[in-house]
């Protein structure tokens, strides 16, 4: 009788459990991300599913990989609550959205060149290879050639489109540089070419992390903020634990090699200023930014989609993400309590 009695009070605890299990994940309000792109950059997102940070502010966040123009579209539209394609094209011309987190306010790209060439300043009279005349990487360049005292009207510029083949043209000695992501600039650079130098000691590069509609934030300010904190910790996590957050690359790029991706993680790492690792960015950075969008958007032809001056508050909103870290240190949250989660 005592034996039945215990394995009924087994059989009930397991019963209430697996209820609440499920009472639980029926109060969890679900939410979209939408993604500009796979891989790496998913990996905070991933970090905070993982490792319940979306579960404890009671989100079911679901991410979805889309094109960029398509991401600020769909969010815009409401078919996804946020997502991180880079909208500032679209508030200059009238859509009411912001940029609620930041991931980096770096660039990623590297000036790869050949061996001969040893400083910046000799570029002068030499050929680069670019993606386009008028694409943000092409902007970048231009603006570090600026900042290293190079005078741009006498470097030799090819479009060439994708960094492949940019790097291609570097290998077979048709162009004497390029502006290239780590990993390509390593494959030179075995090839004995040279990694003269990394652009986000020049110039800074925004790259949204969560971004979401005026009326999302208006209507439903107290979601948004769990969104944000909770985003916000699997950013912190990414930056704080190289280890455990490298295992997250090693899935998202499908790596076997632990090396290889920690590699990747301190790229990622070196386009974080200390500010950026809060989640937001300086007024400076943020002008810049915004600049450099108007000129891009001018150089395409597309200045007549502008609707004229835009303030940073018009565009930003880091209230949230202000908050949420300040909420997070005073929690004495601890990233190297949590260890990669498969899934």
């Amino acid at each position: 009788m005592r034996f039945l009695i215990l394995r009924l009070l087994v059989v009930a605890a397991l019963l209430l459990s697996a209820s609440v299990q499920i009472y639980a994940a029926e109060t969890l309000k679900k939410i979209r991300i939408a993604s500009k792109a796979p891989g790496e950059s998913l990996v905070p997102y991933m970090i905070a599913q993982r490792l319940g940070f979306y579960r404890d502010e009671g989100l079911d966040a679901d991410v979805i990989v889309t094109r960029g123009t398509v991401t600020t579209q769909v969010v815009l539209s409401g078919a996804v609550d946020y997502g991180n394609g880079g909208s500032i094209p679209a508030i200059l011309g009238g859509a009411r959205m912001k940029i609620l987190l930041v991931s980096s306010d770096k660039p990623s790209q590297h000036l790869v060149v050949s061996p001969k060439i040893t400083d910046i300043k000799q570029l002068n009279g030499k050929t680069v290879a670019i993606s386009d005349t008028s694409g943000n990487s092409t902007l970048l360049f231009r603006e570090m050639l600026k900042k290293a005292g190079v005078n741009v009207e006498t470097v030799q510029m090819r479009a060439l489109g994708e960094p492949s083949v940019r790097l291609g043209a570097l290998l077979a000695g048709t162009v004497d540089a390029t502006m290239i992501s780590i990993g390509m600039a390593r494959q030179a650079q075995a090839k004995g070419f040279r990694i003269l130098a990394y652009s986000g000691d020049y110039v800074s590069a925004l790259s949204a992390n969560l971004e979401a509609s005026d009326d999302k934030i208006q209507s439903q300010a107290d979601e948004v903020y769990r969104a944000v904190r909770a985003t916000l910790k699997g950013h912190i996590f990414y930056h704080r634990n190289a280890n455990e957050s490298t295992r997250f690359i090693m899935e998202a790029l499908r790596l076997t090699d632990f090396n290889e991706a920690k590699e990747i993680w301190r790229q990622r790492d070196q386009e974080v200023s200390e500010v950026a690792r809060t989640g937001r960015a300086s007024e400076e950075v943020m002008q810049v930014n915004i600049d450099r969008v108007r000129e891009q958007m001018r150089a395409v032809g597309a200045a007549s989609r502008m609707k004229g001056p835009v303030t940073l508050d018009q565009v930003y909103d880091f209230s949230f993400a202000k908050k949420a870290y300040e909420e997070i240190r005073a929690s004495k949250f601890d990233p190297m309590r949590y260890e990669y989660v498969k899934k």
